[in-house]
């Protein structure tokens, strides 16, 4: 396996629990592996991902629940409300629950190191990798995942191109401290200069993820500390007041990207190698994810000898490209719809489509469950996993207690 990412990971315990035997290299070392400040809203799927693996239990303590979700657009003059009463009654009492990159990384590469069946090799550089010499790998290996990135050298070895495109936004992410939060309530506002996401993390902290034009990111990431608060004082929900940013704010360019293939000979492509999408309702995480479901599931048909290598190869590819397609293609078009820009001329007819919208969405209880469950689960025949309540109960004490 190449990368060692939240994604790489968590596939490289799926498949030692499936009974593989695993190899996996990175370049980064573990130090660099953890120090990304950043935090992720991991959705219902993702949740049972890890309870499957057995990481629930060591992870329940560092996540914290929303019950929550609050779509606002027109400088906040249109809003829709989804809660997590929308979802099925068996599922756990959360909409999402917010994770802090380094606690959960620093899990995974735990359990890496406790688990016999993977070697880690960090800090080595993937062209000494042999699973990855030549086109499309070698017989060394029976199967090499490729989870290295959006810029994926196993990728580019291969020859494997990309569809998509650039957005001419950026995406700023920083954590805050604020006041008049509810610790249960996560923002999704759409603003004409893109989505802003406003993450509770409890006490008080939050995640921001603010998508902006490429021109004022640059500008803002240039400012002095107190001018950067001031702007983004400017853009929160006027419901919550800045106290403090609580690290430096990181920006990042944002795009839509799908390889053109996920499978090659007996490479496939795992992650943001095989594509990448806007930020936009945290989608970007628990669709990779839910990729590492999909290859657990098949991995656990050839460990059982059920199945063959060349069955999941194929499967693999022909499983994820619904999801896949459908999630970028939706959240691409939720940019356009609500973010039009402010000097667009076809702003004027947007807007009254926006309000319809989330008007519609506020008081059809099905389509917000409809809305709910592709955001949860995926797109495609959804399937929901029981939780053992032991787990529920965990889960249950992340999260602010509310009626359902």
């Amino acid at each position: 396996m190449a990368g060692a990412g939240l994604t790489g990971c968590l596939a490289a315990l799926a498949l030692a629990r499936a009974g593989w035997v695993v190899v996996l290299v990175d370049p980064l070392q573990r130090e660099t592996l953890l120090s990304r400040q950043r935090a992720y809203a991991l959705s219902q799927s993702s949740l049972a991902l890890l309870q499957q693996l057995g990481l629930a239990s060591a992870l329940a303590s560092h996540l914290q629940g929303f019950d929550q979700l609050t779509l606002a657009a027109n400088r906040g003059r249109a809003q829709a409300r989804i809660h997590c009463t929308d979802l099925p009654r068996d599922a756990p009492p959360a909409i999402g629950w917010i994770a802090e990159h380094r606690p959960v990384m620093a899990t995974l590469l735990r359990h890496l190191d406790q688990t016999s069946a993977v070697t880690l090799k960090l800090g080595v550089a993937p062209s000494s990798f042999p699973g990855l010499a030549g086109e499309a790998g070698d017989g060394n290996w029976d199967l090499v995942v490729a989870a290295d990135g959006h810029r994926s050298m196993a990728r580019q070895t291969m020859g494997v191109r990309c569809w998509g495109w650039r957005y001419d936004q950026s995406c700023i992410t920083v954590q805050v401290h604020l006041h008049g939060e509810d610790s249960a309530r996560a923002w999704e506002m759409f603003r004409d200069e893109g989505p802003l996401a406003v993450l509770p993390m409890g006490q008080g902290r939050s995640q921001i993820v603010w998508s902006t034009s490429r021109a004022r990111a640059a500008r803002l990431m240039a400012m002095d500390p107190p001018s950067f608060s001031r702007a983004l004082a400017a853009v929160l929900p006027k419901a919550v007041t800045l106290i403090t940013v609580r690290n430096a704010p990181q920006a990042f360019p944002v795009g839509l990207q799908l390889a053109q293939r996920l499978q090659q000979g007996n490479v496939i492509l795992l992650g943001e190698a095989a594509h990448c999408c806007h930020p936009l309702g945290g989608q970007g995480l628990n669709l990779c994810w839910r990729d590492v479901g999909c290859l657990h599931a098949l991995a656990c048909r050839v460990g059982q000898r059920q199945r063959s290598i060349g069955w999941l190869l194929r499967r693999y590819g022909r499983q994820r490209w619904v999801d896949t397609v459908a999630t970028l293609l939706v959240t691409d078009g939720l940019l356009r719809l609500f973010t039009p820009g402010p000097l667009t001329r076809r702003r004027w007819l947007l807007v009254p489509l926006q309000r319809f919208s989330l008007a519609l969405l506020n008081r059809w209880g099905p389509l917000r469950s409809l809305v709910l469950q592709a955001m949860a689960y995926g797109w495609g025949p959804w399937r929901r996993r029981g939780m053992p309540q032991e787990y529920t109960s965990k889960l249950s004490q992340a999260t602010p207690a509310r009626s359902r």
